[in-house]
């Protein structure tokens, strides 16, 4: 069993720095060592009723966006910022999903409809709309306030978009330059993005696009490994979610008994590694682990559902690396060490992944 000691006091001083929070503790549902990481999960319990949450993405300092779904409206939304040890509530519509944060606090999200840019202490601002949309969702950002999303055109197809910092919005297309859906999920401190999109078979598939380009590269999908409690389950679908400035992205893929599994995929050599939850559990035969976010340090961010069907944050520290907002007891472990611990983080964890498609 690994030990944590919470910073709980700097949590609270690092959230009152936030105008237009409100301080809640966060519920931490279990420690576990596995695969090489720490995973803390935890739910924000930021308000009655909640059911569940989901972490949808990370900064480089340790900060974690997300959302609770309110009792069962799976329309309405409560979101969060914080680190698992202390979370607090962002005051903003409850349609709105937080997608994104970046070092400085920047966060970026939408409701499928309009997308906004919320910069830390103020309200949030509609972000410049590609010509001829009518609908778009912001869907990361970087250090650089580079932001990326996916938007609806006149013809009724989803191309992705990048917004620079004080620029205007270029299109990003999927490899064949006519998906009808282009999720643009993440971009790192060299521009680098990536993404999913549908293809030809119906499927969403990974892509990524080099720094300064505008149509993606396809990912190669995944052989996946077998898993004891799903005797032949077949590949159908992977999305790209999460990119650091290493190259490293996160995701997950889905097989063909409906559920999902969590990945780490090496773009500078082209490799895989599988990586679930460890409290995942099956709920009428589904189990899901979704990957959403990953900082410069490895640090990830994501959810699982549990034996309910239920959906929980997890923020996953890479063993032996110190990650903002956790202390963790340097414990032994057969097979592994527990990791060693941090200081301060600034505050940092969709409903099956918020992505329109």
């Amino acid at each position: 069993m690994v030990s944590y000691r919470f910073s709980f006091e700097l949590a609270v001083i690092a959230a009152a720095l936030l105008p237009g929070c409100v301080s809640a503790h966060a519920t931490i549902l279990g420690t576990f060592t596995s695969d090489g990481y720490i995973f803390t999960n935890f739910d924000p319990t930021l308000t009655s009723g909640a059911a569940g949450s989901n972490a949808n993405g990370i900064s480089n300092t340790g900060q974690i966006v997300g959302t609770e779904v309110n009792g069962n409206n799976t329309s309405v939304f409560t979101n969060y910022v914080g680190t698992p040890n202390h979370t607090a509530l962002l005051n903003i519509g409850f349609s709105d999903v937080t997608n994104g944060i970046n070092s400085a606090g920047t966060i970026v999200g939408g409701n499928g409809t309009t997308a906004f840019v919320m910069p830390a202490g103020a309200t949030p601002a509609t972000l410049p709309t590609p010509a001829n949309a009518s609908a778009e969702t912001a869907l990361g950002i970087n250090d650089h306030g580079g932001i990326v999303g996916t938007f609806t055109n006149q013809t009724g197809n989803s191309p992705g978009f990048y917004l620079p910092s004080g620029g205007s919005p270029v299109i990003i297309n999927g490899p064949s330059g006519l998906d009808t859906a282009v999720n643009a999920q993440g971009i790192n401190n060299h521009g680098q993005i990536i993404g999913f999109y549908v293809g030809t078979d119906g499927q969403t598939h990974g892509f990524t696009v080099a720094p300064g380009g505008t149509t993606g590269i396809a990912i190669p999908d995944p052989t996946i490994p077998v898993v004891p409690a799903e005797p032949g389950a077949t590949f159908v679908f992977s999305q790209l979610l999460g990119i650091n400035d290493g190259n490293l992205a996160v995701g997950y893929y889905g097989d063909s008994t409906t559920s999902q599994h969590g990945f780490v995929y090496n773009l500078k050599t082209n490799t895989y590694t599988f990586l679930d939850d460890p409290a995942a559990a099956f709920s009428n035969g589904v189990e899901v682990t979704q990957i959403t976010g990953i900082s410069n340090i490895g640090e990830l961010s994501g959810f699982y559902t549990d034996g309910s069907g239920i959906a929980h944050s997890f923020a996953a520290c890479p063993v032996g690396v110190t990650c903002p907002g956790l202390t963790v007891a340097n414990v032994a472990e057969p097979g592994s060490l527990a990791i060693l611990a941090a200081g301060l983080g600034l505050l940092t964890a969709s409903v099956f992944r918020r992505k329109p498609s």
